[in-house]
């Protein structure tokens, strides 16, 4: 769970990263789809990872009868999927 806000921090430096190596500013909005996912990809994975890996361990440690461990669990699954929509609209509706 301490791992998702320096995911945040690492995805969204990645992503930003890749829109400016490309030639793009995010702010404009005026680029091409392709340029939209080969910079959110690897945002995304960034960000997933430890959402993963909160929602690995917390139903791991549940299944072994911890109840504490559905809380980590849960609020990875929300911040991953949260990250997934939002971006797929951003692209789609972009």
């Amino acid at each position: 769970m301490a791992l998702i806000p320096v995911g945040f921090v690492l995805a969204f430096v990645v992503g930003e990263g890749l829109y400016a190596l490309l030639g793009y500013q995010p702010e404009v909005a005026s680029e091409p789809w392709w340029v939209a996912l080969v910079a959110a990809v690897p945002a995304i994975v960034l960000f997933l990872v430890p959402c993963a890996a909160a929602v690995w361990y917390g139903n791991k440690a549940r299944a072994e009868g911890n109840r504490a461990a559905l809380l980590p669990m849960v609020l990875g699954l929300v911040f991953g999927l949260w990250m997934l929509v939002m971006n797929t609209v951003s692209l789609f509706a972009g």
